[in-house]
C-alpha cells in the first residue's frame, strides 16, 4: 500500500517512510485532545523523533531511544509497494523501451526508434530474461499473491532488496520462496523482525549461496537467529557485515563462511 488516508489493518509493526526518514509503526489510534487517528512511529534515526512514545503523561508506545518517537497522520506515511510493482517501475512496465545498440543509444529506422512489440508474449520474455535485479530503495514492503512472482520473473538469481520497507523475515520469505533459482540476496539496511521459529522459513532460502545483511541493527543474539534460517543450506557462504562482527569483537564461525574479511 502506498500513501493513503486509510490505515492498513496490520499497520502496527509495518515499516514506513516519510520525507526520506524510515521508521516502524508502534501505535495506531487517537491521541487526546487532538482529533482523529495518529500513527506512533519509532524512527530509525533518533534525531527525527521528539519523545519516547509518551504524550502528556500517557505512554502510547515504547522506543529504544528516549527521543526516537513521534506521532504523524496516516496520510503522511508511505507503507510501500508490492515486489512486482517495484520491478516493473524499475525495469519497464511494458517491456518495450526500444532496442539499443552497445552504447545504449536507441536504434532507429529513419527517424523512428525501433521498439519491441507491446504484446503480452514479448512483455513476458522481457521479464523472463531478468537474472540480476536491484530494487534497492524502491520501498518494497511485501510480496504479491502466491506464485505471481514466479510466473512473471522466475529466473532471478541475484536480488538486491537493500533499504526497503520489509518488516520481517517472513515477509522476505514470501518473496524468496517464489524465486527458486535465487542464489545471491542483499537485505542490507532493512529492520527485519525475526519470527519465533526461524527454521520454519529455511525452505525459502534453500538455494542461497550468498547473503548480505549490512547495517541492519542486529544484536549478536539476532545474528545467530538469522543464521538458523540457513542451517539446512549446505553450500551457503555467509556474507555478513565485517563492521558488525568487529563490534562484537569476533569473527563469524559458521559452516561455509569465507576465510579472510567477509565479502559484501
Amino acid at each position: 500500500m502506498t500513501q493513503s488516508d486509510s490505515v492498513p489493518c496490520d499497520a502496527v509493526g509495518r515499516r514506513i517512510v516519510y520525507r526520506d526518514e524510515y521508521g516502524t509503526v508502534r501505535f495506531v489510534g487517537t491521541v487526546p485532545p487532538a482529533a482523529g487517528i495518529w500513527l506512533g512511529v519509532e524512527w530509525d534515526s533518533p534525531e527525527r523523533g521528539k519523545h519516547n512514545g509518551t504524550h502528556e503523561g500517557v505512554q502510547y508506545f515504547q522506543c529504544s531511544h528516549p527521543t526516537g518517537g513521534s506521532f504523524i497522520r496516516p496520510q503522511k506515511a508511505n507503507f510501500g509497494v508490492e515486489f512486482l510493482s517495484a520491478v516493473r517501475d524499475r525495469y519497464g512496465q511494458e517491456g518495450n523501451q526500444g532496442i539499443q545498440d552497445c552504447r545504449g543509444n536507441p536504434l532507429r529506422w529513419g527517424k523512428k526508434p525501433i521498439e519491441f512489440l507491446g504484446s503480452q508474449e514479448v512483455k513476458q520474455r522481457w521479464f523472463d530474461a531478468l537474472l540480476i535485479v536491484s530494487v534497492s530503495g524502491c520501498q518494497v514492503s511485501h510480496a504479491n499473491e502466491e506464485d505471481e512472482i514466479s510466473n512473471v520473473c522466475p529466473n532471478i538469481i541475484e536480488l538486491d532488496l537493500a533499504k526497503n520497507l520489509l518488516p520481517s523475515w517472513d515477509k522476505v520469505a514470501q518473496i524468496t520462496r517464489q524465486l527458486r533459482k535465487l542464489e545471491h540476496l542483499d537485505l542490507s539496511q532493512n529492520k527485519l523482525a525475526i519470527v519465533s521459529s526461524p527454521v520454519s522459513l529455511s525452505d525459502a532460502f534453500a538455494n542461497l549461496k550468498a547473503l548480505a545483511i549490512q547495517h541492519n541493527g542486529l544484536t549478536w543474539a539476532q545474528v545467530t537467529q538469522v543464521l538458523s534460517l540457513l542451517e539446512q543450506n549446505d553450500v551457503m557462504q555467509h556474507r555478513v557485515d565485517s563492521d558488525l562482527f568487529t563490534d562484537f569483537g569476533m569473527r563469524p564461525n559458521v559452516a561455509g563462511a569465507r576465510k579472510g574479511p567477509p565479502v559484501i
